[in-house]
């Protein structure tokens, strides 16, 4: 009995994206990306417009560079810095992928342009999901475990036989 095979390249984002991301709007201060993010643990946000269309994306590294190392900290940063617009600190235009991309394209993108998030976008450009490389790592743990425990189960079956 053999394992069947699955080209991972091939799957779509949509079946590995975190759905409905949380984001910030353009104009708000960094108080307001520092406490989304702290709040949802997340290391990367998707900062859409007034209409909802994505623009930028801001990372936890961006907020360090400005108000400190440690994003339970970020609280305790001068005034003057919570206060600063978000478009001041975010990547401007980032690489975003429709829920029909297939992971292949995720992972060319996280490899040769070394980001670690990609927000997924509608028609509208409108971020309906996040992937990032931490969901692919989890997936590959994940199947790798299935895969492990289908094997488990062959090899147990390949030796009753064996037995008879």
């Amino acid at each position: 009995m053999a394992l069947r095979e699955v080209d991972l390249r091939s799957v779509p984002l949509s079946a590995v994206m975190t759905r409905g991301p949380a984001t910030v709007e353009e104009a708000a201060p960094l108080a307001d990306a520092a406490a989304e993010m702290a709040a949802g643990g997340f290391r990367h946000l998707p900062v859409v417009d007034a209409t909802g269309r994505l623009v930028g994306m801001v990372s936890e590294r961006d907020l360090r560079a400005r108000l400190g190392t440690d994003v339970h900290g970020f609280a305790g940063a001068t005034v003057d810095a919570l206060a600063e617009v978000v478009t001041e600190v975010m990547t401007p235009d980032p690489i975003a992928l429709p829920p029909t991309a297939t992971l292949a394209q995720a992972l060319e993108v996280f490899a040769d342009d070394r980001v670690g998030a990609i927000p997924v976008v509608d028609d509208g450009e409108r971020p309906v999901g996040i992937v990032s490389y931490v969901d692919l790592l989890g997936m590959i743990r994940e199947l790798s475990e299935i895969a492990a425990r289908k094997l488990a189960a062959v090899e147990s079956l390949s030796e009753s036989w064996r037995e008879e």
